[in-house]
């Protein structure tokens, strides 16, 4: 029994969603796998550390903090930036 063509047919946005998918995946390898070079490469313990947790936060970006985790946070920091960019403006105008 053979069945038609149209019948294994995938939309065209689908197939780009799981190639995109596929490239994310990838390049976090990648990125994991030159920071755990970097790791290897690096004589001080402290270098090492960093490198092996970031390689770590490549591979597992469910453990990185989000706007979620902090509500309200990106305001706040929002806010300090504006305030540092009048104070900077109004001790420039001040000169």
């Amino acid at each position: 029994m053979t069945r038609p063509i149209s019948a294994l047919d995938v939309p065209l946005p689908v197939v780009e969603a799981e190639a995109e998918r596929l490239w994310q995946e990838r390049d976090r390898r990648i990125a994991a796998l030159q920071f755990r070079q970097a790791a290897e490469r690096a004589t001080d313990p402290k270098d090492q550390l960093v490198y092996r947790l970031d390689a770590r936060l490549v591979r597992h970006p469910e453990l990185l903090a989000t706007d979620d985790t902090y509500p309200g946070f990106a305001e706040w920091i929002a806010a300090r930036e504006a305030d540092n960019r009048r104070a900077r403006t109004a001790k420039e105008t001040n000169r």
